[in-house]
């Protein structure tokens, strides 16, 4: 028995040393360029900090929240951005409804029900009085522009990525080049992507100019107008990312087990119902795990928008990572950026979040 005992506990020693010999390099790495630079972050966003003079930094505690958030001369009223607060708190009908179905606790339940009070009942409120003004104006006009981008991007790109896996979600050869064909947008960098798009929304240079001149109408300046500028980012992005979600749809896909269509086929069920009750169902966890990395991915958005507008026209375009990109490189105030890349963080943490609490909920 004791040198069974014994041969147990070297066989239990041997694989604690391989576990720590395969997690310690990644462990090392991952503290290095991932912990360590969200904690300098965390602690340079309480310091007035330049970029050229690291080592002069002052203390100013949460003077750098206080600038993105606050303002000066600030009052609330009731009537402040009416129509946006109601459509919010609309927001409390889902809520609601998760409740009752068993989907929320309690706890979630009051701490979304508090969140969507705070921000869309007391925070919308609060406004600039005649005479003051929001601290960083840039600031909102970035974040929501992003927030804007997500809203706009999002459903797109998840949705085209669902009916393109259903397309080529078939034997044959001319479903494995599709795939490839959606698929190889997504190994170029973004800066040959927007350069090649940009050139092809120009209105009097572009291929999609040309289109629009062949059918006998106006060429319209994409990536100048208020108007346009914003879906042509978004459609640039989808272009190039809905390779991703369409490889992550089709491994979904290929998960549901094949009689239950064939079942359901005898049982005389249409495209739609197969569709509504077997495709839908199954493909739950897949869609929700594609939309939360969408969302989280858009709103990291920079690199098109910097290259095809600059965040132009007039600010139409500006998100959240240009404005912390020019309020650190450009202005040197990296303090400041640092505090804005912490909120930033701490979106897509709760969005991150949100995720896990519903995929644990759906297991």
């Amino acid at each position: 028995m004791s040198k069974v005992k014994t041969l147990r506990k070297r066989e239990a020693r041997e694989n604690n040393i391989a576990g720590w010999g395969f997690f310690i390099p990644f462990g090392l790495i991952y503290l290095a360029f991932l912990i360590y630079p969200i904690l300098q972050a965390v602690i340079m966003g309480f310091y007035d900090l330049d970029l050229l003079v690291i080592s002069d930094r002052t203390w100013i505690g949460l003077e750098n929240y206080f600038r993105m958030f606050w303002g000066q001369d600030m009052i609330w009223s009731i009537s402040n951005m009416l129509e946006w607060r109601i459509a919010g708190l609309l927001l409390l009908i889902p809520v609601l409804a998760l409740f009752r179905r068993g989907r929320f606790g309690k706890l979630e339940t009051v701490f979304f029900s508090a969140l969507i009070l705070g921000v869309f009942l007391v925070a919308m409120g609060f406004h600039p009085s005649p005479d003051g003004r929001w601290n960083d104006s840039q600031f909102w006009l970035s974040f929501g522009n992003t927030v804007l981008f997500v809203l706009l991007s999002t459903p797109v790109i998840v949705g085209v990525g669902l009916l393109l896996a259903l397309a080529v979600n078939r034997p044959g050869i001319w479903s494995g080049v599709l795939r490839t064909l959606f698929f190889a947008p997504f190994v170029l960098s973004v800066s040959v992507l927007t350069l090649i798009w940009a050139f092809m929304l120009n209105p009097q240079l572009g291929l999609v100019g040309a289109m629009f001149e062949s059918l006998g109408w106006e060429p319209i300046s994409w990536l100048t107008s208020p108007f346009w500028a914003m879906p042509a980012v978004v459609f640039v992005t989808l272009w190039w990312t809905v390779g991703f979600n369409v490889v992550l749809f089709l491994a979904g896909l290929q998960d549901i087990d094949r009689s239950l269509y064939e079942a359901a086929e005898i049982d005389g069920a249409g495209y739609w119902s197969r569709f509504r009750f077997i495709t839908v169902p199954g493909l739950r966890r897949t869609t929700l795990l594609v939309t939360v990395l969408q969302v989280i991915a858009s709103f990291q958005i920079f690199g098109q928008v910097y290259i095809m507008t600059r965040g132009g026209p007039n600010g139409a375009t500006r998100v959240s990572i240009q404005h912390i990109y020019e309020s650190g490189f450009r202005d040197l105030e990296l303090g400041y950026a640092s505090a804005m890349s912490v909120f930033l963080f701490v979106v897509m943490v709760f969005f991150s979040a949100v995720q896990f609490r519903l995929m644990r909920n759906e297991s």
